[in-house]
């Protein structure tokens, strides 16, 4: 599997040591659209939503979603704080699941360059389990570990393009069946 565009790797290679969450903006902005060109039926929609923290404070969560003629095929999201981003995106992949007519709906929540892994296949439960909060006990309910795929790496990298592959797959596979866009396309 060929590795990222240099142009993608520059953007990335860029970011400060010490970089706030905006930094990787641009990057993750330039990968995206070189896996879903433009001039492809893929859209690559940037969203941003605010998100109240745990301690009463207001954050901004950008987000980024995949449509496939106008309908969510893939959610990429750069999180904040690991816990308040779990369950973003679960809210986010509930709240788009009915709108997916992908027999699963994958989303991505990065870190940085680290990436963690969601998914949910209709009437399913969304993959990777939550992981619940105890009142009496100390529980990382969005344990780091979900994090430790680099994206810059070979197997972050092959498992990233696989997903998106595997979506584009079946994309193509569905628009040989039209009826399955009908109501989308165009909104």
């Amino acid at each position: 599997m060929a590795d990222w565009p240099d142009s993608v790797l520059r953007r990335f290679r860029a970011v400060p040591l010490n970089p706030r969450e905006n930094d990787f903006y641009g990057p993750w902005n330039k990968l995206l659209s070189c896996l879903f060109p433009p001039a492809s039926d893929f859209m690559v929609a940037p969203q941003s939503y605010l998100l109240s923290t745990s301690g009463g404070t207001a954050d901004f969560v950008v987000e980024y979603e995949i449509l496939y003629n106008s309908v969510p095929v893939l959610i990429p999201a750069t999180p904040s704080a690991r816990e308040e981003v779990d369950v973003h995106i679960r809210r986010r992949i509930r709240d788009l699941s009915e709108d997916c007519v992908l027999p699963t709906l994958h989303a991505v929540s990065a870190f940085g360059t680290k990436l963690a892994f969601y998914s949910t296949a209709k009437g399913h439960q969304i993959v990777p389990d939550p992981i619940p909060q105890d009142p009496t006990l100390l529980a990382d309910t969005a344990p780091l570990r979900w994090w430790i795929c680099d994206v810059l790496q070979d197997e972050g990298r092959q498992r990233f393009s696989s997903m998106v592959n595997e979506i584009k797959q079946v994309c193509e596979n569905l628009e040989q069946s039209e009826d399955v866009w009908s109501g989308h396309v165009g909104e």
